[in-house]
C-alpha cells in the first residue's frame, strides 16, 4: 500500500489491517501526521487523542500477531463530534461554559465502535449545541471548508465533515437533527447517513441529565459519515447494536418490498418552491440520469403535506426550544443567539404544540402511503448552494430562506425516515450533492441507490484544502 494511508476508505483500511499489508500503528500514526500538517488550516479536529490512540493502535497490533479473531473495525482510526461522550475526552458541545466537561464514559455508539476495535483519534468541531448550519463557536473558531475557505462547511457536523474530506479522518460520528449528517456531507463532498430514528441508539452525552423533549426524541440520531457509502453501510452494522439504555432503540427489519416497485424512485425537484440553485439542479439532474441507467425509474412527484411539515417542525421548536432558550442564550456566542431568536419567532403556547404533535401522525401516514408506491425519494439536502460565510446571520428573512431550502431534509427528521446524503459533481469548484430517502428502517436501500450514484460519477477525496 502507499505511504499516504489516509488517502485509503475505511473499508480499504480494513481490509489492509485484516490481511496484515498494514501495522495499525501505521494508519493511526498516519492520520495523527495528516491531523499535525494540516488541521491549523482546516480547525476540524478540537481535540486530538495520540497517546491513547497509538496504545490502542498497539494492542490491536498484538491482537492481530497472536493470531485473535478481529471484530469489523479493527485498528481502524475514526473521530467522533464533540457532542458524543468519549470516555476521558471534553464534550464541549462547542460552548464555553463546558469547556471542561470531561466524559466520565462513552457514549453507546461509541462503545460499540470500540468494541468493534475502531480507535479514536480526535473529537470534532461544531457550532453552539449544534443548533446552526453553519460550523462555528467561540471556543474553537470556525472550521474552514476545505474546498473553498469563503463557503460554509455546513453544521451541525461540520467538523467531521471537513476531517473527512481533507484526509483526517477515514469515518467520522455525527448526529443530525435537521440536516446536520447530511448538510456538512454534500458541503464538504462526502457522505452521510442519517438513520432510521431507533435504529442507532440516540444517546449522545451524560453530561446532560434533563431527558430530551418530545422533538428530539423522535428526530435525533446518531449516523456515520465517510468518504465512500460502503464505508457508511460498514459503520452502521456496528451503530445499529442493541442499547437498553435507550427507550427508543427498536430490533426493527427491513420493510417487506411493495411488489413491482422496487426500483422505483420519487423525484422531489423543488421542495422549497423557490427553485433551485444551478449547482443544486445539475447535482439533482446528474443523480437522476446514473439512477436511470442502471436500472430505476424515476418519476416526478408532488410530495405531500411538504409545507404543513414545515409548520409543524417550526411549532415543535418554538414551544420546546422557547422553553429554555432564556437559560441557552447566555452561554452560546453572539452570532448563535442572534439565529436562535430569529428561529423562535414565538415563545411556547400548549395549543399549538398540541396541535402539532397531531400533525405529525397525519403527515406520516400520507408519506407512509406515498413510500408504498415509490420506496425512494429522491431530491436535494438544500436548495441552496453552500452558502458564503456569514449568510446566516443576515437576519430573520434570510434564516426562513434557509429553512425553506431543508424542507425535504427536516421532513426525514420529523418522520424517522432514513436518509443518504451522496456527493454528486463540482460545481464552480464547491461539491454538490443528493439525497435519497427511504421507508422506516429501509436504510440499506437507500445506501444501495446512493452507491449507484456514487459508483456513476465519484468526486475524488480526500484533498489538500485550498
Amino acid at each position: 500500500m502507499s505511504n499516504d494511508l489516509w488517502r485509503f476508505s475505511a473499508t480499504e483500511l480494513v481490509q489492509a489491517l485484516r490481511t496484515k499489508q498494514v501495522s495499525s500503528r501505521e494508519v493511526v500514526q498516519a492520520h495523527l501526521a495528516r491531523i499535525e500538517n494540516i488541521n491549523a488550516d482546516v480547525n476540524a479536529i478540537t481535540q486530538v487523542l495520540s497517546e491513547e490512540a497509538l496504545a490502542a493502535a498497539d494492542e490491536a497490533d498484538e491482537a492481530v500477531a497472536e493470531g485473535q479473531d478481529l471484530s469489523a473495525l479493527h485498528g481502524l482510526p475514526i473521530t467522533v463530534k464533540e457532542n458524543i461522550d468519549v470516555a476521558g475526552s471534553v464534550t464541549s458541545f462547542g460552548v464555553v461554559a463546558y469547556k471542561d466537561s470531561v466524559a466520565k464514559h462513552d457514549a453507546p455508539v461509541v462503545r460499540h465502535l470500540k468494541r468493534a476495535g475502531a480507535i479514536v483519534i480526535g473529537r470534532t468541531n461544531m457550532p453552539d449545541f449544534g443548533m446552526r448550519w453553519h460550523t462555528d463557536n467561540a471556543l474553537h473558531g470556525p472550521t474552514i471548508n476545505p474546498w473553498d475557505p469563503v463557503r460554509t462547511t455546513g453544521g451541525s457536523s461540520g467538523g467531521e465533515g471537513a476531517a473527512l474530506a481533507s484526509g483526517m479522518s477515514p469515518l467520522g460520528i455525527g448526529n443530525d437533527m435537521g440536516g446536520s449528517t447530511r448538510q456538512p456531507a454534500i458541503n464538504c463532498g462526502v457522505a452521510g447517513l442519517r438513520p432510521t430514528t431507533g435504529r442507532v441508539s440516540r444517546v449522545m452525552s451524560r453530561i446532560f441529565d434533563d431527558p430530551p423533549l418530545f422533538y428530539e426524541q423522535v428526530a435525533c440520531v446518531n449516523g456515520p459519515m465517510a468518504r465512500k457509502v460502503s464505508d457508511l453501510r460498514l459503520a452502521l452494522t456496528v451503530l445499529e447494536q442493541p442499547d437498553p439504555g435507550d427507550p427508543i432503540w427498536t430490533p426493527a427489519a427491513a420493510p417487506p418490498s411493495p411488489r413491482g416497485r422496487v426500483r422505483r424512485v420519487g423525484l422531489v425537484k423543488d421542495p422549497s418552491g423557490e427553485g433551485l440553485d444551478p449547482g443544486v439542479a445539475l447535482a439533482l439532474s446528474k443523480a437522476t440520469t446514473l439512477l436511470q441507467e442502471v436500472g430505476y425509474t424515476v418519476e416526478d412527484i408532488d410530495p405531500p403535506m411538504i409545507e404543513e411539515a414545515e409548520e409543524t417542525i417550526q411549532r415543535l421548536y418554538e414551544t420546546e426550544l422557547g422553553s429554555y432558550l432564556d437559560d441557552l442564550l447566555p452561554m452560546v456566542s453572539p452570532d448563535a443567539a442572534g439565529i436562535l431568536t430569529a428561529i423562535v419567532a414565538e415563545r411556547p403556547d400548549a395549543a399549538r404544540y398540541r396541535d402539532a404533535i397531531a400533525a405529525r401522525h397525519r403527515i406520516a401516514a400520507a408519506w407512509s402511503l406515498l413510500m408504498q408506491e415509490f420506496p425512494l425519494i429522491l431530491g436535494p439536502v438544500s436548495t441552496m448552494e453552500p452558502f458564503k460565510v456569514g449568510y446566516d446571520r443576515g437576519g430573520a428573512e434570510v434564516m426562513w430562506r434557509l429553512i425553506r431550502s431543508f424542507r425535504l431534509t427536516e421532513l426525514c427528521n420529523l418522520l424517522g425516515l432514513p436518509s443518504v446524503a451522496v456527493p454528486v459533481l463540482l460545481h464552480d469548484g464547491v461539491p454538490q450533492g443528493v439525497q435519497l430517502i427511504g421507508r422506516r428502517f429501509d436504510d440499506l436501500r437507500c445506501l444501495e441507490g446512493a452507491e449507484s450514484i456514487e459508483q456513476g460519477f465519484a468526486i475524488s477525496t480526500p484533498i489538500n484544502p485550498n
